[in-house]
């Protein structure tokens, strides 16, 4: 076990190391450091560019997620602790930190360690351990039971390590070191031990697979060609629950009982998303029916007495807290056109109704309430991801930590929410930005960004696709929120007819397209945008809306991908397993049953597409699937062109990566759309 002391210059002001890092550790210079200072009154006078949304100090996810844990609050609510990260696109690396916020505005936030490497996440998809998502893998924080010490991991390519800081002694020491993922962490509730659980079973199936490989690797369900060319770990290596010493490190045996405070959630009704108990009272929210994705309702449960809460408001409920009397509930739901808005409410559970706190349009997400305050991470259309503290009981908020206050000197041009409806009947939302100063005098150009639009405009889903950069360089940028999945307005009882809805002559996709086409004649109607010049841009379930669009409309001048196609010639390197699954959600099992699907369905067999400039970014992980479009487009005469970012997944990390992408889209759609 290593350790450190730190030496404390203020309460919670600035620490120093006063010993050397550890030989494996990275060097000072990649400790992130804080603003020094708030900028107040300082006026907006330079144009956002890509190197201004890149070098954001973040926090938490990628992009906004309901479910997240961006931060983890101290017991007594003092103390905010969070992994902070900073891309660096001339080194192409990351600077990372484990940063204390006071809860208390008044006093200073401060870096107490370095945060490990930022390494790409690997998820489980269709039986496979080892699909490369790509996006920064998050650290887990936990306080101790009385607050005194946080534990933390810590992440690098080939190990995970565990970490403790004493909060009295301002002292770091690392716990221990396992060469597998730590997946999940917890103290136990005496805070002697700190549980976790991980998969060290993953070391010895490798091993077995890399045996097996002597004799040849049989073909089956194991197999992701698009990613590998040897069988992937499968997903059911189990997942394993160990305890060390919270002092020294040590194994211990795991202690009896203590098994629900890394899984709390499975002590709750099935699909439960949000829970909380206080003494006797207990409040959950749950889908109810057999309706697949319907939305979760509030529960309550007081001194065994069932209550229930009649009201619309009690509907798709996303957190739930108890007050501290264990008598009042605070609970978070979404609300508005495809749930573009958060609503906060309280309620005594009786007869008397919810009172609303705050609805905002703002993302607000990864709250825990202390006191008489909910501490949230919050993102404006604006302003980047920060802390913010909201009164349980009037609902006014005030900032405690922002982390990129330079951002607030950037000119920004204007933010527009409008929602529509298209020709299936399904409402959703985007995010207009206009060009600083615009005077509505002449037509723009136009560029849709997919597919979220929650949160900071920062790049779309994906986040490569500068959104303040492109409108500071003259384009009209829409963040365009995808609508509701078409199988949502009938009622699905599983996920198998969930897809065969969505994809039941391209139903989904129809309703995408129909809505890009609304608000693309909307806007040209309003003498916005120039509707001779629209460019679509999309990864992932985006890219599949963008091909589809310039499979079946003429609407488009020019289009940039971040992951390419769906086609005939791209089903067999997913793997059995995924084409399994394609096949079950409606589509051809075969070249020859299936030429009239793809002739609506793949870009490359499309018989009327317009052929326009293309542009594709592609993963070295992922660039195979584009391989068949982008021959058939190229000998169809398509001005098309391919890069391919090595070491890189689903998501695209690398900050070097990152920022030739931003400027490599600004310019192309420059040339292409003439802004």
């Amino acid at each position: 076990m290593k350790f450190f002391r730190l030496a404390a210059f203020a309460s919670y002001g600035l620490f120093a190391l006063s010993n050397s890092r550890a030989a494996h550790a990275q060097s000072q210079e990649l400790v992130c450091k804080l603003p020094m200072n708030p900028i107040v009154g300082k006026a907006r006078s330079k144009r956002v560019v890509p190197e201004d949304l890149l070098r954001l100090r973040d926090f938490g996810e990628l992009g906004v997620a309901i479910a997240s844990q961006p931060f983890e609050l101290a017991p007594n609510g003092a103390l905010i602790a969070l992994q902070m990260r900073q891309a660096d696109p001339a080194s192409n690396s990351y600077c990372t930190g484990v940063v204390l916020v006071p809860t208390d505005r008044r006093k200073r936030p401060v870096v107490i360690d370095d945060g490990g490497e930022v390494v790409a996440t690997y998820s489980t998809a269709y039986g496979a351990a080892e699909v490369p998502k790509g996006a920064p893998k998050s650290s887990l924080l936990r306080w101790s039971p009385d607050g005194r010490s946080l534990a933390y991991t810590k992440s690098f390519p080939d190990h995970s390590e565990l970490w403790r800081f004493d909060l009295q002694g301002r002292s770091i020491s690392r716990l221990m070191t396992i060469p597998v993922d730590i997946e999940a962490l917890a103290w136990s509730s005496d805070g002697s031990a700190l549980l976790y659980s991980s998969r060290p079973g993953r070391i010895e199936a490798l091993k077995n697979i890399m045996t097996e490989g002597r004799t040849g690797y049989r073909y089956d369900e194991r197999f992701r060609p698009l990613y590998s060319d040897r069988p992937l770990i499968s997903a059911d290596v189990p997942l394993i629950e160990r305890a060390i010493n919270a002092i020294n490190g040590k194994a211990i045996p795991f202690p009896p009982g203590e098994g629900q405070r890394l899984t709390p959630i499975t002590a709750w009704p099935e699909k439960t998303v949000a829970y909380a108990s206080s003494h006797n009272n207990f409040a959950w929210a749950a889908p109810t029916g057999n309706v697949y994705r319907s939305k979760p309702v509030l529960n309550v449960r007081m001194n065994g007495r069932a209550i229930g809460c009649e009201n619309v408001v009690c509907t798709n409920v996303q957190g739930i807290w108890w007050s501290g009397d264990g008598r009042t509930l605070i609970f978070e739901r979404r609300a508005g056109v495809a749930d573009s808005r958060t609503e906060f409410y309280t309620w005594k559970p009786g007869p008397v109704p919810p009172r609303a706190l705050l609805s905002t349009e703002d993302a607000v997400f990864g709250c825990e309430l202390a006191s008489n305050s909910l501490f949230c991470a919050k993102e404006t259309a604006t302003k980047p991801r920060s802390l913010v503290a909201i009164s349980i009981k009037d609902g006014t908020q005030h900032e405690i930590f922002d982390p990129n206050p330079e951002f607030s000197t950037r000119l920004l041009g204007k933010v527009q929410r409008l929602e529509w409806a298209n020709a299936f009947g399904i409402s959703t939302f985007g995010d207009l930005v206009l060009p600083p100063g615009f005077r509505h005098d002449h037509r723009l150009p136009l560029v849709i960004i997919q597919y979220e639009s929650k949160g900071f405009l920062r790049g779309g889903t994906g986040d490569e696709y500068p959104i303040h950069a492109l409108a500071a360089r003259g384009f009209a940028v829409l963040s365009f929120n995808r609508p509701p999945w078409f199988a949502l307005t009938r009622t699905p009882h599983n996920s198998a007819e969930f897809d065969q809805l969505n994809n039941q002559d391209f139903a989904d996709r129809r309703s995408n397209l129909s809505s890009i086409e609304t608000i693309i004649h909307n806007l040209a109607a309003a003498g916005t945008i120039d509707p001779t010049r629209v460019a679509i841009t999309g990864m992932s379930d985006g890219a599949v809306t963008a091909t589809f669009a310039l499979a079946n409309s003429s609407l488009f001048s020019a289009a940039i991908l971040s992951t390419c196609c769906e086609g005939p010639f791209g089903l067999e390197i997913a793997g059995m397993a995924l084409d399994d699954q394609y096949i079950s959600a409606g589509y051809p099992g075969t070249r020859r049953g299936g030429q009239e699907f793809w002739r609506v369905g793949s870009l490359a067999d499309a018989p009327h597409a317009k052929a326009i400039p293309l542009l594709i970014h592609a993963s070295s992980a992922e660039y195979r699937m584009a391989l068949g479009t982008y021959r058939e487009l190229l000998h169809q005469g398509w001005p098309i062109e391919m890069y391919v970012y090595p070491d890189e997944g689903h998501i695209k990390i690398w900050p070097g990566h990152r920022m030739s992408i931003y400027q490599s889209n600004i310019d192309w759609l420059a040339k292409h759309l003439g802004a």
